[in-house]
């Protein structure tokens, strides 16, 4: 292939193929007019396109590399040295849309989720420096109203942290951050939790930065992804930070149609911390067991997984109706 001078003019030849611009369009996220624009000189991609954009057409990277680095020169395709290269590999992908094809709803969650959260550790933290990976998910509204908390629904992590995908489901509101990149549909960090001005708060003990990226479809939202580090600044690298993007758009999958809200359904409430919550989940069991037992003696049938969600809709309620702390504890 010719050298060409600027990598405009490399996107300018590719592009002349329309299906091939519609499609680097779909895979950065961008309307097909905005890549004739960065050609021609009209305007710049951010950093985190430019990386797209190497991920895109991985027959020119080798060609387009040397003339990107030379134009932006705060651009590094090169991601942190404890994290493998980016991309997801194709096994994975393989493997989430052959469950996505062949379980059963029931394991859905649990299966894709598991295998997202497992295949994500390994390429984030290599090293097991000290990584947790948390799926969020939006409480289902009580009587069909607005979600008002998150509950965690699964975590894997390296040590400090359970390598077995333990989790207690603790509830998340508008004081955390991921009720934060929920609310507004943008991934968000926090470098270094002792710099953060703000949203510090319903963390995981031993965190020292945090990524949240809200799990969406179209306009409507599920949950988050959040991923937790002993290190402070782990998450510098604008590489890094696609990556995770890019298991986040792969939970997608492990959610039903039906898990997905609007925004206009999602009114957030702060919920009191862990140590107060702590408490109320304590009895977790106990309130299942009582309205199965319940349901027995009025000679009606439900599941224990209507129970379960009977039992955290009481305890969502008498959460919200505590006055939470102003400055909730870590």
């Amino acid at each position: 292939m010719e050298t060409l001078p600027t990598w405009r003019d490399l996107l300018a030849r590719i592009i002349e193929d329309p299906l091939e611009k519609q499609r680097i369009a779909n895979a950065l996220g961008v309307n097909p007019i905005t890549l004739v624009r960065w050609a021609r000189g009209e305007a710049s991609p951010h950093p985190k396109s430019l990386q797209r954009l190497l991920d895109a057409v991985p027959h020119y990277r080798a060609s387009f590399l040397p003339l990107i680095t030379e134009a932006f020169e705060e651009f590094s395709s090169t991601p942190p040295a404890n994290v493998s290269p980016i991309g997801l590999s194709v096994t994975l992908y393989n493997h989430i849309f052959h469950l996505n094809s062949t379980i059963p709803d029931a394991q859905r969650f649990w299966s894709i989720g598991t295998a997202v959260l497992r295949g994500a550790l390994e390429q984030l933290d290599p090293d097991h420096a000290g990584l947790q990976l948390s799926i969020m998910q939006c409480m289902a509204p009580a009587y069909g109203n607005t979600v008002r908390c998150l509950r965690e629904r699964l975590a894997l992590g390296t040590p400090p942290w359970s390598e077995e995908g333990e989790h207690w489901g603790g509830f998340f509101g508008a004081e955390s951050l991921v009720g934060y990149a929920l609310s507004t549909g943008h991934q968000q960090t926090i470098m270094n939790i002792n710099e953060a001005p703000r949203l510090p708060n319903q963390l995981p003990e031993h965190t020292m930065s945090a990524v949240a990226s809200p799990i969406w479809y179209l306009s409507r939202r599920a949950g988050c992804f959040l991923v937790v580090s002993t290190q402070p600044d782990y998450f510098r690298q604008s590489a890094l930070l696609d990556l995770i993007e890019s298991y986040t758009q792969l939970l997608i999958l492990a959610f039903r149609p039906e898990d997905f809200y609007e925004s206009e359904r999602i009114e957030l409430q702060v919920m009191p911390s862990f140590q107060i919550q702590q408490s109320y989940f304590s009895s977790l069991q106990q309130r299942i067991r009582a309205l199965l037992q319940k349901a027995t003696a009025d000679q009606r049938s439900i599941g224990y997984n209507v129970a379960e969600q009977h039992a955290l809709w009481q305890i969502e309620e008498e959460l919200l109706q505590r006055k939470a702390p102003s400055s909730p504890e870590r």
